[in-house]
């Protein structure tokens, strides 16, 4: 008896075999990557689209809250650290959140009445 192999389907041209279907996610979207890397990177390519210099970072997190971001402090497996501004009261805070949290992230050109709640970039040195 032959060694007979799986039935083979063809197509005709021009079809072509749906893909499959991309796994859910097992962790959060924003993570620390995302808050080490992707965001500075977001940042600075908006920055260079929308010719701004601090463009506005909103958080928003799964309780409703909003935060302006002015820069990540710190970050772990777990949890972001963020400085935060509210346009209500002049001093900053210092906002810890777990990754899970973390609902949108949405970054704006800064607004003239919104002065000193955008966030701060590093500055670029002669060599980039």
């Amino acid at each position: 008896m032959a060694n007979v192999g799986p039935p083979v389907l063809y197509l005709p041209p021009g079809v072509i075999v749906p893909a499959a279907p991309v796994p859910p996610p097992n962790s959060p979207p924003f993570d620390r990557a995302f808050f080490e890397r992707v965001l500075p990177e977001a940042v600075r390519a908006f920055c260079e689209q929308a010719k701004c210099e601090e463009p506005v970072v909103e958080l928003l997190t799964i309780d409703g809250e909003r935060h302006y971001v002015r820069g990540v402090s710190g970050v772990a497996d777990q949890w972001v650290a963020l400085h935060t501004v509210n346009p209500d009261h002049p001093h900053p805070v210092q906002v810890f959140l777990p990754y899970a949290t973390v609902y949108r992230v949405e970054i704006h050109p800064e607004m003239d009445e919104r002065r000193g709640i955008g966030f701060v970039q590093p500055r670029r040195t002669a060599q980039e």
